[in-house]
């Protein structure tokens, strides 16, 4: 019954009137019928009509004034005119108010429901490429959407600024309710919200396993995710929250590299009419999503670019240049609001003759073992950095002298007592460090500084070595 045809039959003639109505019904047309311009005008207001049937001469209204009224008011309807008073320029008339055909009493009732049947037809015609237009308006709008994001996306440098900027832009797109961008935790093996539109903070806040709920399962899978109601999805069930949706319907990509996912956007609530996602929608989250793995993988390349141009490559600490530049910062802050600052300057015991008796090999598991060290006895605002050969220089922010001797000697102690011990390769070493210390004085260069703290260390090894000595 949804594609039932209806006809407006506007005829007079009671008899002919009835005769029609009962043909067209016959014909599985639904079939309404009036015999004034009024009442017709009345039926079209309140309803669509396919086609309508209008008789030329009507006592209330003129047929053609009529046929001007359903223009303006159902200017989809196909009309068609009949009269038994035919004249050349009478039909000339109806066909330029918008008439569909023209025919003449007493008429055929094959040629009728033919002339009816072409109307149809060109009225579906009419339909479809209407349809058609505003899909493609539609259409159009959307990829000038993407077209937006595209130059935006491309000149974005921050992953999280690269998140918050797409899945805001994803639920205009789409027009949804919420969005997020997870990235993976490899180390945790978690996925955690990089940029969100819509959640609320502690929706901001969740780790989720890989795995674990829809978005984990889309990370382990791999597969992309339309699903129409999540409550009747099998699949879901365990990870099912009533309240979490205000649709069952969302769309869940995972985003890959090379096959290995590193992260999965998420939409959910459907704000159209629909409330249910479609694959035009996932066509166009594809198109973003592809376009944000590039830039992803853009600015990884630029941090690792940047990594390294203040990273030792050995020990994967800051270098000399990024202790330079940041010992100035922490000088001019300690100095500027009166903050404590100490510099510890360690060196390895005998590095050179050990390198010589064990190889370089050794000597590179020994200040990798060393670098370990320190890493887990220091906090993170603590800047360690490879400052030469078997040189570290640590800096210390907000720790006075006292402060940072206990740092020293404890990283000291656990180099001594730990070594070296790895029985593959019949390594059972001795490691044992040198360092000074010192604590930075409102006034003083940052040179004079370092070169305080290099006193106390060549102090240190002047005295016997496996020591820290204060500047």
């Amino acid at each position: 019954m949804e594609n039932l045809k209806t006809v407006l039959i506007v005829e007079d003639d009671k008899l002919l009137n009835n005769s029609l109505k009962l043909v067209l019904s016959d014909e599985g047309y639904g079939v309404t019928s009036v015999t004034k311009g009024e009442l017709a005008i009345e039926e079209v207001k309140r309803q669509f009509f396919n086609v309508i049937v209008l008789d030329l001469m009507l006592p209330d209204i003129g047929g053609i004034d009529l046929l001007l009224i359903f223009n303006k008011l159902s200017p989809e309807t196909c009309c068609i005119i009949s009269t038994g008073f035919a004249s050349l320029s009478s039909a000339i008339e109806a066909l330029k108010a918008g008439a569909y055909d023209y025919i003449i009493k007493p008429f055929n009732v094959d040629h009728l429901k033919l002339v009816i049947e072409r109307g149809l037809n060109k009225q579906s015609l009419i339909f479809k490429n209407k349809e058609l237009l505003e899909r493609l308006e539609r259409e159009k709008g959307k990829l000038e959407i993407i077209l937006d994001i595209y130059n935006e996306i491309s000149s974005t440098f921050s992953i999280e600024d690269l998140s918050d900027f797409v899945t805001g832009k994803v639920i205009q797109l789409l027009e949804a309710e919420k969005a997020s961008l997870m990235m993976v935790d490899e180390e945790k093996s978690e996925l955690v919200v990089k940029g969100s539109k819509g959640l609320i903070r502690d929706e901001n806040e969740i780790r989720v396993k890989v795995g674990e709920a829809i978005a984990g399962w889309v990370a382990k899978e791999g597969e992309v995710l339309l699903v129409n109601d999540v409550e009747k999805d099998p699949r879901f069930e365990k990870f099912i929250h009533p309240d979490k949706y205000k649709t069952g319907s969302f769309i869940s990509i995972p985003l890959k590299v090379e096959q290995k996912v590193i992260g999965v956007m998420n939409v959910t609530d459907k704000l159209a009419s629909t409330k249910v996602f479609t694959e035009d929608d996932l066509r166009y989250l594809s198109l973003i999503a592809h376009q944000t793995i590039a830039q992803i993988e853009n600015i990884r390349l630029c941090e690792r670019l940047s990594a390294l141009a203040v990273t030792d490559p050995l020990t994967e600490l800051f270098n000399q240049r990024y202790f330079q530049e940041h010992l100035t910062q922490e000088i001019m802050r300690a100095s500027r609001y009166g903050h404590a600052l100490s510099l510890i300057m360690v060196d390895i015991d005998h590095f050179k003759q050990s390198n010589d008796k064990y190889g370089h090999p050794a000597g590179d598991k020994v200040l990798k073992q060393v670098t370990r060290v320190m890493r887990e006895n220091t906090r993170h605002v603590d800047i360690i950095c490879r400052y030469g050969g078997d040189e570290f220089m640590i800096i210390l922010p907000d720790t006075d002298l006292e402060g940072a001797q206990f740092v020293a000697d404890k990283i000291r102690k656990v180099v001594e007592t730990q070594g070296l011990t790895e029985a593959e390769d019949g390594l059972d070493l001795k490691i044992t460090l040198s360092g000074g210390v010192g604590a930075y004085k409102k006034g003083l260069s940052k040179a004079d500084f370092i070169s305080e703290v290099d006193k106390a260390l060549y102090k240190a090894k002047s005295e016997g070595r496996n020591r820290i000595c204060s500047a």
